[in-house]
């Protein structure tokens, strides 16, 4: 399963991705959304990947996330989070300039200090 997880806000969004945003049902801050992986999921969060963390999570996650729903969690289905304890790195950089943005390996990390 992958998580992704809306950082940013909606000003100064392009059309283009505002419109995948709320394809993919973030259009809040602090919302996260799970999704089954497959190429359509996948080109979706290349499109958003500046306003959006996203990654691979365990069940261990998902459990928790649907401790916080109180029902089980289906593909697609929008589970408002709090802000992550400490904070967000860097809502304008890449994971890989040190920031919050885009593809990340340790989703399960974020996603813990945000519920």
């Amino acid at each position: 399963m992958i998580a992704a997880v809306r950082v940013r806000g909606d000003v100064d969004v392009r059309q283009k991705v505002s419109r995948t945003l709320q394809d993919l049902n973030l259009e809040k801050r602090n919302s996260c959304v799970v999704f089954e992986d497959n190429d359509s999921v996948r080109g979706m969060l290349k499109v958003s990947k500046d306003y959006i963390a996203f990654g691979e999570i365990s069940e261990e996650t998902l459990e928790k996330l649907s401790e916080r729903k109180g029902k089980e969690i289906e593909s697609g289905d929008v589970i408002r989070l709090s802000p992550p304890t400490g904070g967000f790195k860097g809502t304008k950089r890449q994971v890989g300039q040190g920031g919050s943005l885009g593809k990340r390996e340790n989703m399960d990390e974020l996603i813990q200090k945000m519920v």
